[in-house]
């Protein structure tokens, strides 16, 4: 209350005890519940009633006079605490209804160690044998303050969630005790493709894939039991695709307490679970990949030691092969291990091999791109041939020529590609094949790689190598 109890006993003059007198034996003021006093035009207090008194005994005031003879004023003005910025605008606000009649009012808070109150106090002008007085009344209004509070604070929450629906990019759906669907926002028509009229009193089995195994009763009475509050599961949009959605679930309950319906948010999950599955699937083709890696390079260290009769010699022919193993792989780098033109595979591949000025070898064939595998198995080949050539053939003799051409069988069901090397115009000083490490790439580790036929055959004066490529391991471009 405003009016802090802190004063002395004050002697009360006979003009007051006057006063008294004249308002004390009407017994109105003592019939009224709220805590009411009178004050003359000085802001002086020469009345109050029986509820003023008993405020003033509850709070540590003086229960004789309880302020009689004390100025309201004085004490507002000098007010410290939680309600004086209240308590200094009340003087003016009395001089104003002292003046004009009208009523002043105000609301102040007015806490006790163990309480929070509030209350309302209304000044209004008593005018009495050409007198005028305030009759100031003080009603507590800590319910009605806090029921308003609450009330507020309710219609803010309320704005804020429904705005939150509203704007929030996961689906929120509620459905009823018997699955059907009775709120739809709209980031579950931008989810699912349905408007809220197609949504709204179907059964929320809508968005269930064909023979999804629980029916919407098992998720109600588990939500309801308080056994569920997430889980994942698969459901189908409007158009039939299917989405991966993380749904939180909660039961939502009456005034009373009683559940009425379940509240589900979907959260969109499907990129996330379609790149874990690309990344495990790309774990899985690394491991792979390196593994046939290892195998490559196992198999190359063992024929070449094999065919190789000094240390230096098996370092030389190991260190070019492997490079010639590690370009066929710079190539597929560079189309994410994709596929990679038999052009450019054969050009990359002779390049250490062949003079700028002097070019002894042509290309022909249709647009092709060979799979990872077939990269690395035909590299090694053309490897081992430009070597040999260099050594021996083509690319050492004056006057001879290198043709490479290839193409596509015309069978739809299993086409094949031809791939032929043939050296020209050379002397080989031979009839039959070498049986070096670059035979054995050419006649027997492509081919396995590959699942494929080879025909390598070298005459007195011309060399080829042909090798006849399944359907799975190359594209034809149109």
């Amino acid at each position: 209350m405003v009016v802090v109890p802190s004063f002395g006993v004050k002697t009360i003059s006979e003009d007051c005890q006057a006063l008294i007198h004249r308002f004390d034996v009407s017994g109105f003021m003592d019939a009224m519940q709220d805590e009411v006093a009178i004050l003359d035009s000085k802001g002086v207090i020469v009345a109050i009633n029986k509820a003023w008194r008993k405020f003033s005994s509850e709070n540590g005031g003086d229960v004789i006079h309880s302020f009689v003879g004390t100025n309201y004023l004085d004490i507002c003005r000098s007010a410290e605490g939680p309600s004086s910025a209240e308590a200094k605008i009340i003087p003016d606000g009395f001089e104003r209804t002292f003046r004009t009649g009208e009523q002043f009012r105000c609301e102040y808070p007015c806490n006790s160690p163990t309480v929070k109150r509030w209350f309302e106090l209304t000044a209004n002008r008593l005018v009495t044998e050409g007198e005028s007085f305030l009759l100031v009344q003080h009603r507590n209004i800590t319910t009605r303050h806090i029921e308003r509070t609450d009330i507020e604070q309710a219609y803010i929450n309320s704005n804020a969630m429904v705005a939150l629906i509203a704007t929030t990019t996961d689906a929120i759906v509620s459905y009823d005790l018997d699955g059907n669907i009775i709120t739809w926002n709209r980031a579950a028509q931008k989810l699912y493709g349905y408007t809220e009229e197609e949504a709204l009193g179907q059964s929320l089995e809508l968005l269930y894939p064909d023979n999804w195994p629980l029916p919407v009763s098992h998720y109600r009475d588990e939500t309801i039991a308080g056994r569920l509050e997430n889980f994942e599961a698969t459901r189908v949009a409007k158009d039939g695709t299917q989405r991966e959605v993380w749904i939180s679930c909660a039961p939502i309950r009456s005034a009373g307490g009683e559940v009425v319906a379940i509240s589900n948010i979907h959260r969109d999950v499907t990129s996330v679970r379609n790149a874990e599955k690309a990344r495990d699937l790309i774990a899985h083709e690394v491991i792979h990949r390196a593994k046939n890696m290892l195998s490559i390079v196992i198999a190359i260290q063992r024929q070449t030691a094999r065919v190789e009769g000094t240390v230096e010699g098996f370092k030389r022919s190991f260190e070019a092969r492997i490079q010639s193993l590690s370009h066929s792989t710079d190539l597929l780098v560079k189309t994410a291990w994709t596929s990679v033109s038999l052009t450019d595979l054969i050009n990359g591949h002779l390049k250490p091999f062949v003079d700028p000025d002097d070019v002894r070898h042509s290309l022909s064939g249709p647009p092709v791109n060979l799979q990872p595998q077939c990269v690395q198995a035909v590299g090694m080949a053309f490897h081992e041939l430009a070597t040999n050539s260099a050594k021996y053939g083509a690319l050492k003799q004056d006057g001879a020529d290198i043709v490479i051409a290839w193409s596509v069988t015309p069978d739809d069901s299993r086409p094949m590609l031809l791939l032929t090397w043939r050296e020209t115009g050379i002397s080989t000083g031979q009839e039959t094949g070498r049986k070096g490490f670059g035979s054995t790439v050419l006649t027997s580790l492509a081919p396995s790689m590959l699942g494929a036929q080879t025909v390598f055959d070298i005459k007195s004066d011309e060399i080829s190598w042909t090798i006849t490529i399944p359907s799975e391991h190359f594209t034809v471009l149109s």
